[in-house]
C-alpha cells in the first residue's frame, strides 16, 4: 500500500515512518524544503520526499505515486500567537494547507484520510470522551477544529473513509521540547529546572501506544465498506500530574534533581485535572494504550542518555 505522510520529520511523525517501514508500507513523504530532518536521517533512503513550498501540485504527487492512504500529521503549534504573521502562519500551515492536500486526494479516490487533533480542542475539565463540551484552548486548537470540519463535509461526499485521532499529551523519544523531555535532560545534565507548582494532572501517552493507533486505524478504515467518518480520543485512561513524572524520572534516574516547583506563575494550566476517556477506540479500534507512565518514562530516559553519551 501507498502511504502519504505529513508531518513525518516531527515528534511522532518520525516515530510513524519507522514502523510503517517496518510494516514494508511504501512512504511519500510532504514536507518543507527547510523541514529539520534530523529525526529521519536513517531512513531517507527508503521514502520518497517532496517540498511543498517548491511544489504545492499534489494532484500530481498523488497521481505520481499512486497515493491510496494519507496520514496528516503536520501543523504549526503557538501557544499563544503574538501577531497577525503568527495568526497568518496558523491558519495556512493547519487549514488551507490541508484542505488543499484533501481536495486533490477527494478528486485522485485516495480510500483512506487519516487526521490527527489534540485533547486541547475540549474543554480541560475531568473525563473526556468525543461527546465532551469543545472549549479550544488556544488558536492552534481552534484551526485544528476548523479543519476538522472541512474533513467531515469532504467524507460526506466523497468515498473516502476518514478519521481524526485526537492525542493526549504525547512523550517519548525524539520529543520537542515539552515538560518531559525539559525535566529527564534537567535530571541527566544536572541543571536546573524551573516549573509550576507541578499539580497540573494530564493522560501522559507514550509515543508507541500512539503509533499502534495509527496503524489500528489505517486497519479499521480499510475494512469498513462504507464511507465513514469517526474522531478518536487516544489517551491514556489514568492522569498523572508533573510532580509525579518528576518523582518518578528521580527514581529511574537514580540522581537528585534541582526543579524548583512554583517558579513559573501560569494559573491557567495549574488548574488542569483531565482524564481520557479512550473507550471508543477501545471498542472499535481495539486499541488501549500499554505502557504505563513508568515504562515509558524508562524507555524514554534510556533514549535522552544515549543521546548525550553519543554527544560527549
Amino acid at each position: 500500500m501507498n502511504i502519504l505522510v505529513t508531518g513525518g520529520t516531527g515528534f511522532i511523525g518520525s516515530n510513524l515512518l519507522d514502523k510503517l517501514l517496518k510494516k514494508k508500507y511504501n512512504v511519500v513523504l510532504l514536507k518543507r524544503k527547510t523541514s529539520n530532518t534530523w529525526r529521519i536521517r536513517h531512513i531517507t533512503n527508503k521514502i520518497r520526499m517532496y517540498d511543498i513550498d517548491l511544489s504545492t501540485d499534489y494532484d500530481a504527487i498523488i497521481k505520481k505515486e499512486k497515493t491510496k492512504v494519507i496520514i496528516h500529521l503536520a501543523g504549526k503549534y503557538i501557544k499563544q500567537h503574538k501577531s497577525r504573521e503568527e495568526l497568518k502562519e496558523l491558519i495556512d500551515s493547519n487549514i488551507t494547507f490541508p484542505s488543499l492536500l484533501l481536495d486533490s486526494a477527494v478528486r485522485n479516490d485516495v480510500k483512506i484520510f487519516v487526521n490527527t487533533g489534540t485533547f486541547f480542542e475540549y474543554e480541560l475539565k475531568g473525563k473526556i470522551d468525543e461527546n465532551s463540551l469543545r472549549k479550544p484552548y488556544d488558536y492552534y486548537a481552534v484551526t485544528k477544529m476548523a479543519f476538522e470540519t472541512i474533513l467531515k463535509f469532504y467524507s460526506a461526499n466523497s468515498n473516502m473513509k476518514t478519521a481524526t485521532l485526537k492525542l493526549f499529551s504525547p512523550y517519548g523519544e525524539k520529543d520537542n521540547e515539552k515538560v518531559i523531555p525539559l525535566i529527564i535532560k534537567c535530571f541527566l545534565k544536572r541543571q536546573p529546572l524551573f516549573l509550576t507548582k507541578g499539580n497540573q494532572k494530564l493522560s501522559f501517552t507514550y509515543v508507541d501506544d500512539i503509533i499502534v493507533a495509527y496503524l489500528k486505524a489505517l486497519d479499521y478504515l480499510n475494512n469498513i465498506k462504507a464511507p465513514y467518518y469517526a474522531n478518536f480520543n487516544i489517551g491514556s485512561n489514568k492522569s498523572v500530574s508533573i510532580k509525579e513524572i518528576v518523582s518518578l524520572v528521580r527514581q529511574l534516574c537514580k540522581q537528585n534533581d534541582m526543579v524548583n516547583f512554583g517558579a513559573v506563575n501560569n494559573p491557567k494550566d495549574e488548574g488542569l485535572n483531565i482524564t481520557c476517556d479512550s473507550s471508543l477506540a477501545q471498542s472499535l479500534l481495539k486499541w488501549r494504550a500499554q505502557y504505563s507512565i513508568k515504562s515509558g518514562l524508562k524507555k524514554t530516559i534510556k533514549y535522552y542518555k544515549n543521546e548525550l553519551l553519543n554527544k560527549a
